[in-house]
């Protein structure tokens, strides 16, 4: 009798738990499949903004676009910029490595589709430079964008991801 009540609460354990995860689209949409691409820097621009060239991969060109644009705001804030022009701002906003899943619930919110991380990137110049189809159902896309580094910096301070940048001392 025991074993059936403990058995029956694992499992409603796991099913619950299951049921508030993301689907694997959403979190690749949500830039939390991020092993997949590449970013160079090209340089900066006026207050405070990078312009970079990113990758995206998607099923439609479209589809390619809007992943790069959140792999370029994914790249400011954990990854890093490492490659590219000198004068570019290489290391991440976020510095802790476990900072994006212990604020997991307001990165999800940020970079859903249609989310806040669009008010700091935009298509610079004439948009897509290269489209390349990978196989039947995947395109790999090559974009200019420009990424609002210091006001992206300033909206992760004032919501306590970040620590302002005179903290420390």
């Amino acid at each position: 009798m025991k074993t059936n009540i403990l058995f029956t609460l694992i499992i409603c354990m796991f099913l619950d738990i299951s049921a508030f995860s993301q689907t694997r689209k959403e979190k690749k949409i949500a830039g939390y499949t991020v092993d997949n691409y590449e970013v160079e820097c090209l340089g900066t621009g006026a207050e405070g903004t990078q312009l970079m060239k990113i990758w995206g991969y998607g099923k439609k060109p479209e589809d390619a676009v809007i992943q790069a644009k959140v792999n370029a705001v994914h790249a400011v804030i954990f990854k890093g910029i490492f490659v590219g022009e000198p004068g570019c701002m290489k290391r991440p906003i976020v510095t802790d490595p476990a900072s994006e899943e212990k604020n997991q619930e307001y990165f999800d919110l940020f970079f859903k589709p249609n989310g806040e991380y669009l008010s700091y990137v935009a298509l610079s110049g004439e948009g897509v430079r290269e489209s390349i189809k990978v196989d039947k159902r995947t395109y790999k896309v090559a974009i200019f964008v420009s990424v609002q580094h210091a006001s992206l910096r300033k909206k992760l301070e004032s919501d306590g991801i970040v620590k302002k940048l005179g903290a420390g001392f």
